[in-house]
């Protein structure tokens, strides 16, 4: 049997690994020098994918650093004619490369439309001499593969799976103003005939605000991104950690379009955000097993009650096998939320004049100086 060749990320770090690597999608192992084997049979080791490390580059993109590693795509940020931004890149994979022309499609739409959430990414055009109207996405080749990638804003923050991973107890008001930001972002999507499908934290970006201290939410994985009609045509089991799908999703059958698909997902996110650990046990486990538990409805044991059990119970309703029985849509389970803690406080607006606001106020001065150059030359002319 061949031997993995691969190092945890610690180890990394301590040996001060930065050039391109590849990565188990299951294990989440790495291997610097692409001698990768994984006994997974979904992620052979030709399909492993490559990540992208500090001073490298993707066309003119500058890498400053991966963020986190999905099952369908890398976040990166990055930089873009001088500019920070997220790089998001979707793995190789025809499946992989169309959710993400959905996602980047999808942002397009509601940006020319002016419609866009705050609780979804701002898009950026791919390349320096384009626009959004001409190209949502662009391609690159590396290492022999053509790959789709977006960019969009940056926004302070990191992963929501890295703050629970750093303090997997909460504060309770903090577990429910992140719920309800992201079942605002749901709500927002299920509003323009979308379905997500594929809710995890390693999904979300938050930062948190000093004053006042809320956090805020940025729902940058779309899901499958699909629209009814194109449900079971889009959908592919592989993009969502199996610990993250609802069971309806688990069998062979025909997948249903039900708003209340999405509450589960978010219900797994509150479920795990009050227990401190994933509702369902899944490292270390296939996703044969994973799917199994699921099915079987083996959550880990909601041992935070005695101070929070409406909580609790609103995240039990959410995450039962029972679709009919959970609440019905996102903002549904908003509204139980913000029953008990009230909107989310506003943000704090800043003294200081927006760039755009900047830019007009130049352009304005500029176009006065110009005039006023016009006129004493007319006057001087005259004279």
């Amino acid at each position: 049997m061949r031997s993995k060749k691969c190092f945890t990320k610690k180890q990394q770090e301590l040996w001060g690994v930065k050039s391109m690597k590849h990565v188990c999608l299951l294990c989440e192992r790495t291997s610097p020098d692409s001698n990768l084997y994984c006994q997974e049979t979904y992620c052979p080791a030709e399909m492993s994918p490559s990540i992208l490390g500090y001073g490298e580059w993707i066309g003119d993109i500058e890498i400053i650093k991966p963020v986190i590693v999905l099952r369908s795509a890398v976040l990166y940020e990055a930089t873009h004619q001088k500019k920070k931004v997220f790089l998001k890149v979707a793995h190789p994979g025809a499946e992989n490369k169309e959710r993400l022309k959905r996602e980047a499609e999808f942002l397009r739409d509601i940006q020319l439309k002016r419609t866009q959430s705050k609780y979804l990414p701002t898009l950026l055009p791919p390349y320096a001499n384009t626009t959004l109207k001409i190209d949502a996405y662009g391609k690159t080749m590396l290492q022999g593969h053509l790959l789709y990638f977006y960019l969009f804003e940056h926004v302070e923050g990191q992963p929501l799976r890295d703050i629970i991973t750093e303090n997997p107890q909460l504060w309770i008001n903090h577990v429910c103003w992140i719920v309800i930001g992201l079942a605002y972002a749901v709500a927002f999507l299920h509003s323009k005939g979308i379905y997500h499908y594929g809710l995890t934290p390693e999904g979300v970006l938050v930062r948190f605000d000093t004053e006042p201290n809320v956090p805020r939410v940025l729902l940058f994985d779309l899901g499958i991104v699909s629209d009814a009609q194109n449900l079971n045509a889009n959908w592919y089991p592989f993009f969502v950690l199996p610990a993250y799908t609802a069971p309806e999703l688990t069998s062979n059958g025909k997948i249903r379009p039900e708003y209340a698909t999405d509450v589960y997902g978010l219900g797994l996110i509150l479920y795990e955000l009050l227990v401190g650990e994933p509702a369902f046990t899944f490292k270390l486990q296939s996703d044969t097993e994973v799917y199994r538990m699921v099915q079987r409805n083996r959550l880990v044991r909601m041992t935070r009650v005695e101070d929070v059990k409406t909580v609790a119970d609103i995240a039990i309703q959410a995450v039962d096998p029972q679709i009919s029985r959970r609440q019905q849509d996102a903002t549904v389970l908003a509204k139980q939320l913000l029953g008990y803690f009230g909107e989310l406080p506003g943000e704090k607006k800043s003294r200081w004049p927006t760039t755009k606001t900047i830019m007009v106020v130049v352009a304005a001065l500029l176009a006065i100086a110009f005039l006023l150059a016009v006129v004493i030359s007319l006057n001087n002319f005259a004279a």
